[in-house]
Parts: structure tokens; C-alpha cells; sequence
């Protein structure tokens, strides 16, 4: 069950909606970037990028959409990009930090 109706929440709910997406699109950042790992080619990793900003610019429409019914307001990108920042300072760097543990040690196993 949906506590508000969609477009019709209010400024605090709009605020915390548009929070948990930008939390949602760092996640779907270290998603793509574990995706990303074994390509080393230019191109792929290219296009696993491109694949990313059009997910993250569906999720973040999807969004706007939901919260608002698309209506601009900058303060609703702000908090977007805070949470997008919040997640990469602080469970970011753990998954960052596993990742890259995960691939030293792979490494080490190959040689």
C-alpha cells in the first residue's frame, strides 16, 4: 500500500522520496562499476557507462514523476544529489574498499 498518492506528497515526503533515489542511483553506481570490473577495453566499459546514466536517468524520471508528476524544482535535484554523495561517503567507500580487496586478491591468484 502507498502512504501518499503519487505527485501528491508533501514538501518533507518529497524530500525524503527524492533522498532515497539518489541512495538508489550511488547503489546502482557500485552495481555497474562491479559490472565493469573484468572489461579493460575501452569501448565496453563505454558502453556499460552509457548504460548507466540512461538507468540512473529513467530511475531518477521515474522519480520525479512519482513524487511530483515531473513538476521541476531544483530542490528536489539537490537532495537527488545528496543522497547520491551521502551513499558514495559512506557505504560507498565499504563496497569501494571490498571491491577492491576482491580484485587484489583475484589478481594474486592468477599470477
Amino acid at each position: 500500500m502507498i502512504p501518499f498518492e503519487p505527485g501528491h506528497l508533501g514538501e518533507v515526503a518529497s524530500a525524503a522520496a527524492a533522498l532515497y533515489c539518489g541512495i538508489l542511483i550511488g547503489a546502482l553506481y557500485d552495481i555497474f562499476r562491479l559490472i565493469r570490473l573484468p572489461f579493460h577495453n575501452p569501448w565496453i566499459t563505454g558502453i556499460i557507462d552509457l548504460v548507466y546514466y540512461a538507468a540512473a536517468a529513467c530511475l531518477a524520471a521515474a522519480a520525479m514523476l512519482y513524487i511530483n508528476c515531473g513538476t521541476f524544482r531544483l530542490y528536489i535535484y539537490l537532495v537527488m544529489g545528496a543522497g547520491i554523495f551521502l551513499y558514495r561517503r559512506f557505504p560507498g567507500r565499504l563496497v569501494a574498499a571490498g571491491t577492491e580487496k576482491f580484485t587484489k586478491k583475484q589478481l594474486r591468484r592468477k599470477v
